[in-house]
Protein backbone atom coordinates (compact mmCIF):
# COMPACT_ATOMS: atom_id res chain seq x y z
CA UNK A 1 0.00 0.00 0.00
CA UNK A 2 2.84 2.40 0.56
CA UNK A 3 4.37 2.00 -2.49
CA UNK A 4 1.12 2.78 -4.13
CA UNK A 5 0.21 5.72 -2.29
CA UNK A 6 3.89 7.06 -2.65
CA UNK A 7 3.32 6.35 -7.06
CA UNK A 8 0.05 8.15 -6.40
CA UNK A 9 1.98 11.43 -5.30
CA UNK A 10 4.44 11.28 -7.86
CA UNK A 11 1.81 10.87 -10.54
CA UNK A 12 0.03 13.82 -9.10
CA UNK A 13 2.58 15.94 -8.94
CA UNK A 14 4.26 14.99 -12.30
CA UNK A 15 0.71 16.12 -14.20
CA UNK A 16 0.92 19.02 -12.07
CA UNK A 17 4.06 20.29 -13.14
CA UNK A 18 3.80 19.17 -16.87
CA UNK A 19 0.24 21.45 -16.84
CA UNK A 20 2.88 24.52 -16.42
CA UNK A 21 4.70 24.26 -19.47
CA UNK A 22 8.24 24.53 -20.73
CA UNK A 23 10.01 26.80 -19.49
CA UNK A 24 11.75 30.13 -21.72
CA UNK A 25 14.98 30.69 -21.05
CA UNK A 26 17.26 28.83 -18.76
CA UNK A 27 16.07 27.83 -15.27
CA UNK A 28 17.94 28.76 -11.72
CA UNK A 29 17.34 25.87 -9.52
CA UNK A 30 18.19 27.10 -6.11
CA UNK A 31 19.53 24.22 -4.47
CA UNK A 32 20.17 24.58 -0.31
CA UNK A 33 22.32 21.82 1.23
CA UNK A 34 24.76 21.14 3.52
CA UNK A 35 26.51 18.86 1.37
CA UNK A 36 30.63 18.98 1.33
CA UNK A 37 31.85 21.59 -1.23
CA UNK A 38 33.99 19.28 -3.11
CA UNK A 39 31.25 16.84 -3.60
CA UNK A 40 29.32 19.81 -5.53
CA UNK A 41 32.24 20.40 -7.43
CA UNK A 42 32.43 17.18 -8.88
CA UNK A 43 28.76 17.37 -9.26
CA UNK A 44 28.76 20.23 -11.33
CA UNK A 45 30.12 19.36 -14.52
CA UNK A 46 27.84 16.81 -14.55
CA UNK A 47 24.36 18.86 -14.29
CA UNK A 48 25.73 20.98 -16.68
CA UNK A 49 25.57 17.95 -19.24
CA UNK A 50 22.72 15.84 -17.69
CA UNK A 51 20.42 19.06 -17.63
CA UNK A 52 20.64 21.47 -20.29
CA UNK A 53 18.93 24.51 -19.75
CA UNK A 54 18.86 24.66 -15.92
CA UNK A 55 21.64 26.31 -14.05
CA UNK A 56 21.46 24.75 -10.41
CA UNK A 57 22.81 27.61 -8.00
CA UNK A 58 24.05 26.16 -4.74
CA UNK A 59 23.36 27.81 -0.98
CA UNK A 60 25.71 25.38 0.93
CA UNK A 61 26.08 25.35 4.99
CA UNK A 62 25.75 23.29 7.70
CA UNK A 63 22.16 21.68 8.11
CA UNK A 64 21.58 24.49 10.97
CA UNK A 65 22.45 27.32 9.41
CA UNK A 66 20.17 26.04 5.98
CA UNK A 67 17.22 25.58 8.29
CA UNK A 68 17.50 28.88 10.02
CA UNK A 69 18.08 31.04 6.24
CA UNK A 70 15.29 29.52 5.01
CA UNK A 71 12.49 29.74 7.56
CA UNK A 72 14.23 33.49 8.19
CA UNK A 73 13.25 33.74 3.92
CA UNK A 74 9.95 32.05 4.26
CA UNK A 75 9.19 34.76 7.35
CA UNK A 76 10.26 37.81 4.76
CA UNK A 77 7.78 36.75 2.31
CA UNK A 78 9.39 34.00 0.60
CA UNK A 79 12.30 31.92 -1.21
CA UNK A 80 14.28 30.85 -4.47
CA UNK A 81 15.27 27.81 -3.12
CA UNK A 82 13.20 24.44 -4.51
CA UNK A 83 15.31 21.62 -3.34
CA UNK A 84 16.53 20.75 0.12
CA UNK A 85 19.50 18.47 0.40
CA UNK A 86 20.81 18.50 4.20
CA UNK A 87 21.20 16.33 6.91
CA UNK A 88 19.01 16.92 9.73
CA UNK A 89 15.58 14.28 8.88
CA UNK A 90 13.31 15.54 11.55
CA UNK A 91 13.25 19.11 10.01
CA UNK A 92 11.87 17.34 6.88
CA UNK A 93 9.24 15.85 9.09
CA UNK A 94 8.55 19.34 10.51
CA UNK A 95 8.25 20.51 7.03
CA UNK A 96 5.88 17.73 5.68
CA UNK A 97 3.96 18.62 8.76
CA UNK A 98 3.55 22.33 8.05
CA UNK A 99 2.97 21.79 4.26
CA UNK A 100 6.19 23.21 3.02
CA UNK A 101 7.74 20.37 0.77
CA UNK A 102 5.79 19.14 -2.31
CA UNK A 103 4.93 15.32 -2.45
CA UNK A 104 7.32 13.44 -4.98
CA UNK A 105 8.79 10.51 -4.99
CA UNK A 106 11.13 9.67 -7.84
CA UNK A 107 10.98 6.34 -9.24
CA UNK A 108 14.58 5.55 -8.50
CA UNK A 109 13.54 5.72 -4.59
CA UNK A 110 11.26 2.58 -5.05
CA UNK A 111 14.40 0.38 -4.84
CA UNK A 112 15.52 1.64 -1.51
CA UNK A 113 14.52 0.13 2.14
CA UNK A 114 11.28 1.59 3.10
CA UNK A 115 12.50 2.86 5.89
CA UNK A 116 14.60 5.71 3.85
CA UNK A 117 11.20 6.88 1.84
CA UNK A 118 8.86 9.52 2.20
CA UNK A 119 6.27 10.95 0.37
CA UNK A 120 7.46 14.23 0.60
CA UNK A 121 11.66 13.55 1.33
CA UNK A 122 13.84 10.33 0.38
CA UNK A 123 17.10 9.65 1.34
CA UNK A 124 19.85 10.66 -0.75
CA UNK A 125 23.01 9.82 1.38
CA UNK A 126 23.88 8.64 4.90
CA UNK A 127 26.21 9.78 7.43
CA UNK A 128 26.88 7.68 9.76
CA UNK A 129 28.10 8.34 13.65
CA UNK A 130 30.64 6.32 15.53
CA UNK A 131 33.11 6.33 18.01
CA UNK A 132 36.91 7.40 17.60
CA UNK A 133 40.20 7.37 19.40
CA UNK A 134 43.53 8.54 19.45
CA UNK A 135 45.00 4.78 18.58
CA UNK A 136 48.62 6.20 19.80
CA UNK A 137 47.37 7.50 23.10
CA UNK A 138 44.47 5.03 23.95
CA UNK A 139 45.48 1.36 24.61
CA UNK A 140 42.92 -1.41 23.24
CA UNK A 141 42.03 -2.45 26.57
CA UNK A 142 41.09 1.16 27.56
CA UNK A 143 39.00 1.97 24.06
CA UNK A 144 35.65 1.94 24.35
CA UNK A 145 33.02 -0.67 22.45
CA UNK A 146 30.12 1.28 22.76
CA UNK A 147 28.19 4.65 22.87
CA UNK A 148 27.19 3.25 26.82
CA UNK A 149 30.49 2.70 27.97
CA UNK A 150 31.67 6.63 27.43
CA UNK A 151 29.75 7.07 31.12
CA UNK A 152 32.43 4.79 32.36
CA UNK A 153 35.08 6.97 34.74
CA UNK A 154 38.03 5.96 32.83
CA UNK A 155 36.98 8.77 30.00
CA UNK A 156 37.09 11.89 31.99
CA UNK A 157 38.75 14.36 30.58
CA UNK A 158 39.48 12.47 27.38
CA UNK A 159 35.73 12.85 25.66
CA UNK A 160 34.53 15.46 23.22
CA UNK A 161 31.66 15.66 20.52
CA UNK A 162 30.23 17.86 18.19
CA UNK A 163 27.30 20.03 19.51
CA UNK A 164 23.79 19.23 18.93
CA UNK A 165 22.73 22.79 18.93
CA UNK A 166 24.98 23.37 16.04
CA UNK A 167 25.00 20.11 13.75
CA UNK A 168 22.37 18.51 12.14
CA UNK A 169 23.97 14.75 12.31
CA UNK A 170 25.12 15.07 16.06
CA UNK A 171 21.32 16.42 17.02
CA UNK A 172 20.27 12.77 15.24
CA UNK A 173 22.99 11.08 17.40
CA UNK A 174 21.73 13.15 20.55
CA UNK A 175 18.18 12.46 19.61
CA UNK A 176 19.01 8.38 19.60
CA UNK A 177 21.47 8.11 22.74
CA UNK A 178 18.69 10.00 24.54
CA UNK A 179 15.92 8.16 23.79
CA UNK A 180 17.97 5.03 24.02
CA UNK A 181 19.52 6.33 27.67
CA UNK A 182 17.69 9.25 29.33
CA UNK A 183 19.16 12.44 30.20
CA UNK A 184 21.61 10.84 32.28
CA UNK A 185 23.78 10.06 29.83
CA UNK A 186 24.60 13.73 28.79
CA UNK A 187 24.63 15.06 32.85
CA UNK A 188 26.87 12.02 33.25
CA UNK A 189 28.97 13.07 30.03
CA UNK A 190 29.28 16.68 31.78
CA UNK A 191 29.99 15.33 35.41
CA UNK A 192 33.19 14.09 33.58
CA UNK A 193 34.20 17.22 31.77
CA UNK A 194 33.20 16.44 28.18
CA UNK A 195 33.96 18.94 25.80
CA UNK A 196 30.63 19.33 23.32
CA UNK A 197 31.61 22.18 20.97
CA UNK A 198 32.06 23.07 17.36
CA UNK A 199 31.34 20.51 14.03
CA UNK A 200 32.82 17.37 13.18
CA UNK A 201 36.02 18.60 12.15
CA UNK A 202 36.90 20.53 15.78
CA UNK A 203 36.33 16.68 17.20
CA UNK A 204 38.72 15.28 14.67
CA UNK A 205 41.08 18.13 15.71
CA UNK A 206 40.95 17.73 19.21
CA UNK A 207 41.75 13.72 18.71
CA UNK A 208 44.18 14.29 16.39
CA UNK A 209 45.77 17.02 18.85
CA UNK A 210 45.81 15.20 21.68
CA UNK A 211 43.71 17.09 23.66
CA UNK A 212 40.59 14.36 23.69
CA UNK A 213 42.07 11.46 22.82
CA UNK A 214 38.49 9.92 22.30
CA UNK A 215 35.27 11.54 20.51
CA UNK A 216 31.86 10.85 18.87
CA UNK A 217 32.71 11.36 14.67
CA UNK A 218 30.94 11.12 11.19
CA UNK A 219 32.53 8.57 9.94
CA UNK A 220 33.20 10.82 6.79
CA UNK A 221 35.64 12.78 8.74
CA UNK A 222 37.17 9.36 9.60
CA UNK A 223 37.99 8.26 6.48
CA UNK A 224 39.03 11.46 4.69
CA UNK A 225 41.63 11.91 7.44
CA UNK A 226 43.10 8.40 6.86
CA UNK A 227 44.52 9.12 3.40
CA UNK A 228 46.65 12.14 5.75
CA UNK A 229 47.70 8.92 7.83
CA UNK A 230 45.68 10.54 10.69
CA UNK A 231 45.99 8.77 14.16
CA UNK A 232 42.07 8.93 14.36
CA UNK A 233 40.58 5.59 14.37
CA UNK A 234 36.96 4.71 13.81
CA UNK A 235 35.38 2.24 15.91
CA UNK A 236 31.82 0.78 15.23
CA UNK A 237 29.58 0.80 18.38
CA UNK A 238 28.45 -2.52 19.61
CA UNK A 239 25.19 -0.61 20.58
CA UNK A 240 24.72 0.39 17.33
CA UNK A 241 26.06 3.04 14.63
CA UNK A 242 23.87 5.87 14.03
CA UNK A 243 22.99 5.62 10.32
CA UNK A 244 21.95 9.25 9.85
CA UNK A 245 20.05 10.12 7.11
CA UNK A 246 20.52 13.18 4.07
CA UNK A 247 17.17 13.92 2.65
CA UNK A 248 16.24 15.57 -0.21
CA UNK A 249 13.13 17.42 -1.05
CA UNK A 250 11.20 20.06 -3.06
CA UNK A 251 9.68 22.90 -1.39
CA UNK A 252 6.37 23.80 -2.15
CA UNK A 253 6.80 27.33 -3.31
CA UNK A 254 9.11 25.85 -5.57
CA UNK A 255 8.85 27.86 -9.09
CA UNK A 256 10.33 24.94 -11.27
CA UNK A 257 8.52 21.94 -9.52
CA UNK A 258 9.52 19.60 -13.20
CA UNK A 259 13.26 20.45 -13.37
CA UNK A 260 13.29 20.20 -9.57
CA UNK A 261 12.02 16.45 -9.64
CA UNK A 262 14.41 15.63 -12.42
CA UNK A 263 17.26 16.99 -10.38
CA UNK A 264 16.15 15.07 -7.46
CA UNK A 265 15.94 12.16 -10.25
CA UNK A 266 18.96 12.80 -10.98
CA UNK A 267 20.92 12.96 -7.88
CA UNK A 268 19.34 9.21 -7.04
CA UNK A 269 21.47 8.22 -10.06
CA UNK A 270 23.76 5.64 -10.51
CA UNK A 271 26.30 8.74 -11.59
CA UNK A 272 25.49 10.85 -8.69
CA UNK A 273 25.56 8.44 -5.88
CA UNK A 274 28.96 7.72 -6.70
CA UNK A 275 29.80 11.19 -6.70
CA UNK A 276 28.27 10.97 -2.75
CA UNK A 277 29.93 7.73 -1.83
CA UNK A 278 33.15 9.16 -3.23
CA UNK A 279 33.00 11.80 -0.56
CA UNK A 280 33.16 9.75 2.13
CA UNK A 281 29.55 8.73 2.36
CA UNK A 282 27.45 5.46 1.77
CA UNK A 283 24.77 5.31 -0.60
CA UNK A 284 21.17 4.24 0.99
CA UNK A 285 21.00 1.92 -2.17
CA UNK A 286 20.90 -1.78 -1.71
CA UNK A 287 24.34 -3.71 -2.72
CA UNK A 288 26.18 0.06 -3.53
CA UNK A 289 29.43 0.22 -2.83
CA UNK A 290 30.74 1.30 0.33
CA UNK A 291 33.39 4.87 0.45
CA UNK A 292 36.81 3.80 0.62
CA UNK A 293 37.91 1.77 3.73
CA UNK A 294 34.23 1.48 5.08
CA UNK A 295 32.79 -1.20 5.32
CA UNK A 296 29.32 -2.06 3.49
CA UNK A 297 26.34 -0.54 5.08
CA UNK A 298 24.67 -4.26 5.13
CA UNK A 299 27.67 -5.25 7.24
CA UNK A 300 26.97 -2.56 10.16
CA UNK A 301 25.24 -2.83 12.85
CA UNK A 302 22.93 -0.03 12.60
CA UNK A 303 20.08 1.34 15.18
CA UNK A 304 16.82 1.14 13.17
CA UNK A 305 14.83 3.82 12.29
CA UNK A 306 11.06 4.38 12.63
CA UNK A 307 8.29 6.62 11.94
CA UNK A 308 7.39 6.70 15.34
CA UNK A 309 10.50 7.94 16.48
CA UNK A 310 10.76 10.36 13.68
CA UNK A 311 7.48 11.87 14.07
CA UNK A 312 8.10 11.91 18.16
CA UNK A 313 12.04 13.38 17.82
CA UNK A 314 10.86 16.44 14.70
CA UNK A 315 7.62 17.29 17.45
CA UNK A 316 9.91 17.56 20.62
CA UNK A 317 12.85 19.13 18.40
CA UNK A 318 13.29 22.46 20.20
CA UNK A 319 12.11 21.07 23.58
CA UNK A 320 15.50 18.53 23.70
CA UNK A 321 17.65 20.98 22.63
CA UNK A 322 16.76 23.17 25.46
CA UNK A 323 17.00 20.21 27.52
CA UNK A 324 20.51 20.08 26.59
CA UNK A 325 21.38 23.36 26.63
CA UNK A 326 20.63 23.41 30.39
CA UNK A 327 22.68 20.48 30.75
CA UNK A 328 25.54 21.67 29.35
CA UNK A 329 25.71 25.44 31.00
CA UNK A 330 24.44 23.27 34.03
CA UNK A 331 21.37 25.66 34.67
CA UNK A 332 19.03 22.55 35.00
CA UNK A 333 20.66 21.43 37.72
Amino acid sequence: MLILSLLACRIEVGNQAQNQGPSEGPVELWVYTSMYQSVLDELDPMLLEEMPGVEVKWFQSGSEKVAQRLEAEWAAGGSDACVLMTSDPFWYQALTERGALRPYVSPQALALDRQWVNATYTTARLSTMVLAVHEGLVPEEEQPSSFEDLMDPRFEGRLSTPDPLSSGTTFTTMAFLQDAYGWTYFETLRAQGTVSAGGNSSTLQRIESSERPVGVLLLENLLKAAESDSPAKPIFPSDGAIAIPGPIAITSECRHPLQAQAFVDWMLSEKAQSAIVGGYMHSPFPGAAPPAGAPPLEEMSLRPWSAEFTQKTASQAESLKERYAEIVTGSGQ
